[in-house]
């Protein structure tokens, strides 16, 4: 039997329950997991907004990333799109010249089958299957 739907969860709730920073919050999103019928839906940009946070403003490097995104997909009580996740963390572990943003495109782009990405970026283009859109002269 599944369990009933507890809601949806925004990037400063999983950034409370990540980083401890606020413990009166993070107290109560500890409180909000152990009291929830079911799973909390995690939508993509809510990762994303984690991702982008924990780079620009705390200062995490990829590998502490890959570490803090693979822990949320490993609670069972959070459902979110750990299909691309899975896919685009290694890219952006691996390329530091990439966004998050643009690794989750090729991620979304390859596992549905939606290739090629177009692009004008030439950095995106060169290290992943994304193709530049010509431009005439």
């Amino acid at each position: 039997m599944s369990k009933a739907f507890a809601g949806s969860l925004d990037a400063n709730v999983l950034l409370r329950l990540l980083l401890n920073d606020i413990p009166k919050q993070h107290q109560a999103v500890a409180n909000l997991f152990d009291t929830a019928p079911g799973q909390f839906d995690v939508a993509d940009t809510a990762v994303i907004e984690v991702v982008f946070v924990l780079e620009r403003y705390y200062q995490f490097t990829r590998i502490q990333i890959l570490e803090a995104i693979q822990g949320i997909m490993a609670l069972t009580s959070v459902n979110c799109n750990r299909e691309v996740f899975t896919h685009a963390l290694p890219l952006f572990t691996k390329h530091a010249s990439l966004s998050f943003e643009d690794c989750c495109l090729v991620a979304y782009a390859e596992l549905n089958q939606a290739k090629p990405l177009w692009t004008f970026d030439q950095k995106l283009a060169r290290v992943t299957s994304a193709e530049l859109v010509a431009i005439a002269s």
